[in-house]
């Protein structure tokens, strides 16, 4: 864990060195606002197209990096900036876009103070996705620990799901789970 703790505080000056947006993103996020798992990866989100810029940050201080056009590995921290779910012929689109930005949270994890999606940028996505045992996931538990300690924005949260296009399956999905908006 010591390592990872490391590794993100080196990329969480980085990007907040240069002004760069991004977000922690999946479990880890989940783990702050639900269940409390432990963290064997942090996944960060970055404003779209920032990735190769992300690289050089990385590159210029030193870091050997994993990058596929797609995704940046270093030790423990995964970089993307594209979180779209394409699934039953739809295309779900999610980005760091100026919604999710205004509702980031400061927060600490692993010992660095770090911008944190929102719960209800987390629900929506991991409802979604809708993973579970069979995938090697826990996406279904992260959103019911979430539901169940935190006060959610309705109103935001209605926003985030009509922004990923997924206004009917996601309302079902929190209908089933006595959330209503």
């Amino acid at each position: 864990m010591s390592l990872i703790a490391g590794n993100l505080a080196v990329v969480q000056r980085l990007l907040t060195t240069n002004g760069m947006p991004w977000a922690v993103f999946g479990g880890a996020a989940a783990y702050l606002y639900g269940p409390r798992r432990p963290i064997q990866d942090v996944d960060l989100l970055v404003a779209r197209g920032k990735l190769p810029t992300v690289v050089a940050l990385l590159k210029a201080d030193g870091k050997a990096v994993q990058f596929d056009g797609q995704r940046i590995l270093w030790r423990g921290i995964k970089l993307v900036d594209d979180l779209t779910v394409r699934q039953g012929g739809q295309i779900h689109p999610l980005q760091l876009d100026q919604p999710m930005q205004q509702h980031l949270r400061q927060m600490p994890l692993l010992g660095a103070q770090v911008a944190v999606a929102s719960p209800e940028d987390i629900i929506a996505h991991k409802l979604l996705l809708n993973r579970g045992a069979a995938e090697g996931k826990y996406d279904h538990e992260d959103v019911v620990g979430i539901i169940r300690r935190q006060t959610l924005d309705h109103a935001y949260l209605t926003t985030r799901i009509r922004l990923l296009n997924a206004e009917t399956l996601l309302r079902e999905r929190l209908a089933a789970l006595e959330i209503l908006i």
